[in-house]
Order: C-alpha cells, then structure tokens, then sequence
C-alpha cells in the first residue's frame, strides 16, 4: 500500500471510534474559539427509550453541555426505530417524533431502518428533523447516493464533516426483498463487493469531498450492524 493510501486508510479508520456501543457522550480534542467541540452520540437503542438515561436524560445532558459550550452536536449511528412495542406500533413514527424533540443533529441509518419496508422508511427520513446521511446507501437506476453523504457543522473558525455510511450487511440483516423491485432484482446498493474496495473508494470521496470543502477534521458515522431484533 503507497504511502499516502496508507495514511488516508488510517485517517478513515480512526474515525470510526465513533461507533462503538451506546454511550452519553464524547468530547472531540479540537478547539473553536476556546471552547471544546462536543459530540454526543447513540448506536443501537433499538426503541429503548427509557433505557440508561433514556431519551430524557439525553436531552437533559445536551443542554448541560451547551451551557458549557456553544459546540455541541448529537448524532445516531443507526437502529434507533425498532426493537420494542412503541416502534412496531408505529412503525418507527414515535422514535422519530422522540428524536426530533430531543434534537438530533445528524443520524445515519442502521440495518433495521429499513424494517418497516423502503417506503416507510423514506417517508420517515423525511420526517427526521436531522435527516439521515449516508454515502454510500445508493440508488441503482441513478447510481447517486439516496441521501446527501455528508454535513459540514462550523464550529467558530473549526468546520466539521461528518460523513455517513451503513454496512451492506443491511441485505441480509434487514429483509432482501426491501432493497428488490417487484420483479426482484435489486434497486438500492450499498457499494458492495468481496474485496471492499468499491466501499472503500465511495467513502473516500465523500472525505475528499467534504476536504475539498473545507473540512479541517472528517468523521466516519457508520452503523456496523448486529443481532436481529424482531
């Protein structure tokens, strides 16, 4: 591997402490305006929405840090919707609802987002006040990613990408025949094949592209998948 192959493989491999386990939060070592940069995230909560903290204890939490510092942003890293009475009821509407009055910022969708069928999970994400971003979720009539791949947050002089990404895996770990049209064959990819490398190149764009845009730091949001919850 060349020199400077290696060191953006690291740079992108580094980011994806972001999504370790379920956690209140984390503070990012940069700086703006001599205030810390603050990023407080959730994976997995699969509708758990009393669960640890829960969603309120959550919300409390932003607040005590935007006290401390303007620069706080909230990220999901995916499954938030399903996995409990109060999302198959709904069909993830309530979780929705929930995130948006906690006050997201940014959220990538997991493998079970995609549960309650594609249309459904398109009108969601067209609720979520945030959106969802992801790079390499993709449209195959287009070959255009399906949401925006990323967001720039500016926090004084400090601008922050941070770029989406959701496992493959969501083909089998979700239903196959959600991402088929009628006659089944496949109309939504996710940058899929056996070396990885067609990841890989996708997601790098979107850090070049955000780099290009004057990204100073790049994070990788990206949901890893797990365990069926039905």
């Amino acid at each position: 591997m060349k020199g400077s192959t290696k060191r953006r493989f690291l740079s992108l491999c580094l980011s994806v402490l972001m999504v370790l386990s379920l956690a209140t939060g984390l503070s990012f070592p940069a700086r703006a305006a001599d205030q810390d940069i603050v990023i407080l995230y959730t994976n997995d909560v699969h509708c758990g929405i009393d669960e640890k903290i829960g969603y309120a204890g959550l919300s409390l939490y932003k607040k005590e840090m935007k006290a401390q510092t303007p620069y706080v942003t909230l990220i999901d890293a995916g499954d938030a919707i399903q996995g409990a009475p109060i999302g198959t009821l709904s069909d993830g509407g309530y979780i929705i609802d929930i995130m948006n009055q906690v006050g997201y910022d940014f959220a990538v969708p997991g493998n079970h987002e995609y549960d309650y069928g594609m249309p459904r999970f398109l009108e969601l994400a067209g609720k979520l006040s945030c959106g969802y971003y992801s790079s390499n979720f993709m449209d195959l009539k287009t070959n255009a990613p399906v949401f925006a791949p990323y967001k720039m947050f500016t926090y004084g002089n400090t601008k922050v990408a941070l770029v989406g990404a959701t496992t493959p895996e969501s083909f089998t770990k979700s239903t196959p025949a959600y991402f088929q049209d009628g006659s089944g064959n496949y109309i939504y990819g996710f940058c899929e094949d056996e070396t990885g490398k067609k990841l890989y190149d996708q997601i790098q764009q979107s850090v070049n592209s955000a780099r290009t845009e004057g990204a100073q730091y790049v994070i990788l949001v990206g949901h890893l998948g797990g365990k069926r919850h039905d």
